[in-house]
């Protein structure tokens, strides 16, 4: 991904059309995502979107997924097209031959003002990012010789970086032992296990997760491998990094964290790991759109097939975005639809509060309702972070849109064993032909760490469910209606809600 392609939508820029400031967010500022197939509902957005581009001098080029779609498409029954119609969007470039570089946001604003009803198969190509609380700085900003961060996410007014390393009740990623055995050595044997689909970093090396029939970060779905370095998404190159920095990346090891999360609280459950997100901790949201629409798929066709290996019990998003018009009701927003369309397709999906000590919501997690519920769809819960002692973690989020807490505070698990920066012990020597030394701080060569944030409140959870679940005599059956059931029964016993 770019680093130039990113905006920061400035709250001062021309108002919504409510009239209201928008809000600040981040997102791609040379792509708009246009909903629906080609062909279908995708034509007359895309019309509107050429025609105000057209007008501002802007060239809009076609999709590079193309032809990736057009192999997906030739799959699929009348009725998946449908379906796909709904949630599919597609990321248009937006091209200046001279003059500034192109900002989305201004188009996207015309469009609106040209034919509001249209321009809702339009929207911005928000930039969603992990979360553990201490990134909170612009896109790779270059700062003092210790670090060097990416992506922006928020910073509060007139703080300076070094506060954000300050604050009460944090920990980064630091080295432990683990004496426990893996867990899935006590797993039960079942008919069927339950999933978990965690999209998130790639998985990594460890003990206990050499067996690919029970994690894998090769996941397949409507015959593409899904994630960076499969079919889909198809993202740019990433930039080399600077080559004199031998740090670890903030976000190393992050999916492998969750993975060992989910097995403490359901060793019977099988993973598969989508490695959507870029090292820096960032995914554009029109790449993870595209991947939920092709799970729903996958899940809809395993449902029809009686395929159970296929079938997805619980989905995990530990990453978000703070959108540009909070105030509106996103009821069609393109990554609502989905997880709606997952949800009635009998997945419970489970997403991070994010870590920026806020109040302002954080999508996808502020998707999730209250009270009455849909009874033909299993919700999506919204996970905040406890503190070892219960209390809600300082730098957890906060809001009537979040579900429920889970521990997310000096929490220990799995991180990959080929993982060693550049740091090294503070002290070392050798004594009768042993070797001594401080910890290495960042090195996890061992296995595991401590680490914290609402990104592994929400894995907890998300395993609390696929324990509930190994537990339900229906869990081989493949039929929506039967995954619905038990996925709100689960729901139930975890979080007291009733549909």
């Amino acid at each position: 991904m770019s680093q130039a392609a990113l905006r920061v939508l400035d709250p001062l820029s021309e108002p919504l059309p409510s009239g209201s400031a928008p809000h600040t967010t981040t997102y791609l500022g040379d792509r708009v995502l246009v909903r629906g197939l080609p062909g279908h509902a995708q034509d007359a957005p895309l019309e509107l979107l050429r025609k105000v581009a057209e007008e501002a001098g802007v060239e809009v080029v076609a999709a590079r997924e193309s032809e990736v779609l057009e192999k997906v498409l030739s799959g699929l029954d009348g009725r998946l097209v449908e379906l796909l119609d709904r949630c599919w969007v597609t990321s248009f470039r937006l091209v200046r031959r001279e003059g500034p570089p192109v900002d989305a946001w201004p188009l996207l604003l015309a469009a609106r003002r040209a034919d509001p009803k249209t321009a809702r198969g339009l929207s911005l190509d928000h930039l969603l990012t992990l979360g553990p609380y201490y990134v909170s700085m612009p896109y790779y900003v270059s700062m003092p010789y210790y670090v060097s961060m990416p992506y922006y996410v928020s910073m509060p007014a007139g703080e300076p970086p070094s506060a954000q390393y300050q604050r009460p009740g944090t920990g980064g990623r630091s080295p432990v032992a683990v004496v426990a055995a893996d867990p899935a050595l006590r797993a039960r044997r079942l008919r069927r296990s339950p999933l978990v689909v965690v999209c998130d970093t790639a998985l990594g090396a460890h003990p206990w997760f050499a067996d690919t029939a029970r994690a894998t970060d090769e996941v397949h779905a409507a015959g593409l491998r899904l994630g960076l370095g499969g079919d889909v998404p198809v993202a740019d190159p990433p930039e080399p990094r600077n080559p004199l920095d031998g740090s670890l990346l903030p976000f190393s090891g992050h999916a492998m964290f969750m993975a060992g999360l989910i097995r403490q609280t359901c060793p019977e459950a099988r993973l598969q790991v989508v490695p959507i997100v870029d090292e820096a901790g960032g995914v554009p949201e029109g790449a993870l759109i595209q991947v939920l629409a092709l799970l729903l798929v996958r899940q809809v066709q395993a449902q029809a097939d009686e395929h159970t290996g296929d079938l997805i019990d619980v989905i995990c998003l530990a990453l978000g975005y703070y959108h540009e018009d909070p105030e509106d009701s996103l009821e069609d927003a393109p990554l609502r639809v989905v997880l709606d369309d997952l949800g009635s397709a009998g997945v419970a999906v489970v997403a991070s509060a994010g870590n920026q000590s806020t109040t302002d919501p954080l999508y996808p997690a502020a998707f999730a309702g209250a009270a009455p519920f849909d009874a033909a769809a299993v919700p999506l819960a919204s996970v905040g972070a406890l503190n070892p002692d219960g209390t809600d973690a300082y730098f957890s989020n906060a809001g009537d849109w979040v579900s429920c807490h889970r521990p997310g505070a000096g929490l220990v698990s799995t991180l990959p064993v080929d993982l060693d920066g550049e740091l090294e012990p503070a002290a070392r020597l050798q004594h009768a032909g042993q070797r001594r030394a401080t910890i290495d701080p960042d090195s996890f060569v061992g296995g595991f760490a401590t680490w914290s944030g609402t990104s592994f409140a929400a894995p907890v959870l998300a395993g609390q469910l696929a324990a509930r679940l190994a537990a339900d005599r229906t869990l081989p059956e493949p039929d929506v209606g039967a995954c619905v059931r038990r996925g709100w029964a689960a729901i139930t016993a975890e979080l007291g809600w009733l549909p």
